[in-house]
């Protein structure tokens, strides 16, 4: 795999894309940001499809086609939608969607060449005086998490797995803490949290970093950065994690928990589809419908999987 190009991009920029393949998109109904970002990915795709994936039924919906996670059913999706090229949009699509669309197309063989199109807000909307919320939480993004499995992402533990867990941190304070002790979380040794540093916009590391200062307070608990809006530092950053994991760590397992912000897990879809041992816990937030304000700006990521 290679990455090609992690860039600012303006409506200019995007219109000098080449056409590709295939689009795919999420709900463009989330806020403003979404219809715009839906919007231009599907100028960027000679077809589009809208995807979306269920973890309660494990099952991943493609335009009017449905494919299990959990039996092999991923296999037929590559086969479907034949493409050498393909457009996913980041800004509607969770973590699970992209996965389990890279991981489909890394399966049949393919591996098309990708580029992912985010955009980000203007500001995430505060949460309103009445609402409970944790220090440090200041936003409302999601209205509730369902912490299950991803197949083909969820490799069974045994009895002598020692796991190291790898988390990607952001505004949403207790995600992982809930998550863990929903999972199996007595497996697990060693925990390194990753925040986005530097950050979108200034300020936004802090409100991540106070979200989680709890956390942070466990002295088990190793620290460590990348940037906000790079994919490839944070695929790297998993790369060497479990090199250091397998060659020279009382762990032999690695976990990873996407909490962060979407580039970065942009980065650990890739780093999890391509290598397949990595052991995915994820909570799949139901995201709350109006919680950014504006657009500030896209991006384009584009990697080739050959």
């Amino acid at each position: 795999m290679r990455f090609i190009r992690q860039d600012l991009i303006d409506d200019q920029g995007i219109n000098a894309l080449p056409v590709m393949d295939i689009a795919f998109v999420g709900a463009d109904d989330l806020d403003e940001r979404s219809q715009h970002s839906v919007e231009r990915s599907k100028k960027l795709g000679c077809q589009h499809f809208l995807v979306r994936y269920d973890p309660g039924t494990y099952t991943l919906a493609v335009g009017d086609q449905t494919f299990r996670a959990n039996d092999g059913g991923l296999e037929d999706l590559a086969l479907l939608f034949k493409a050498d090229s393909i457009v996913i949009d980041a800004t509607t699509l969770d973590f699970a969607e992209i996965a389990l669309l890279l991981y489909a197309y890394t399966f049949s063989g393919k591996r098309p060449r990708i580029g992912f199109l985010y955009v980000e807000p203007e500001r995430y909307v505060k949460r309103e005086l009445e609402d409970s919320a944790v220090k440090g939480a200041e936003f409302a993004l999601s209205e509730g998490f369902t912490t299950q499995s991803i197949p083909p992402f969820s490799g069974m533990l045994n009895p002598q797995d020692k796991v190291h867990l790898v988390a990607f941190l952001g505004f949403e304070g207790g995600r992982l803490s809930r998550a863990i002790t929903q999972d199996d979380g007595h497996f697990m040794k060693k925990y390194s949290v990753v925040f986005g540093i530097p950050p979108f916009q200034a300020t936004w590391d802090l409100e991540a970093l106070m979200a989680n200062s709890r956390l942070l307070s466990n002295q088990d608990v190793t620290v460590k950065f990348c940037g906000a809006n790079n994919p490839k530092a944070a695929y790297d950053l998993l790369a060497e994690t479990l090199h250091a994991t397998t060659a020279r760590s009382v762990c032999n397992r690695l976990m990873v928990s996407p909490f962060g912000t979407k580039p970065m897990a942009i980065g650990a879809a890739l780093f999890c589809a391509t290598e397949r041992r990595p052991r995915v816990l994820f909570d799949h937030p139901r995201r709350k419908k109006g919680r950014t304000v504006g657009v500030h700006c896209a991006r384009w990521y584009e990697v080739d999987l050959s």
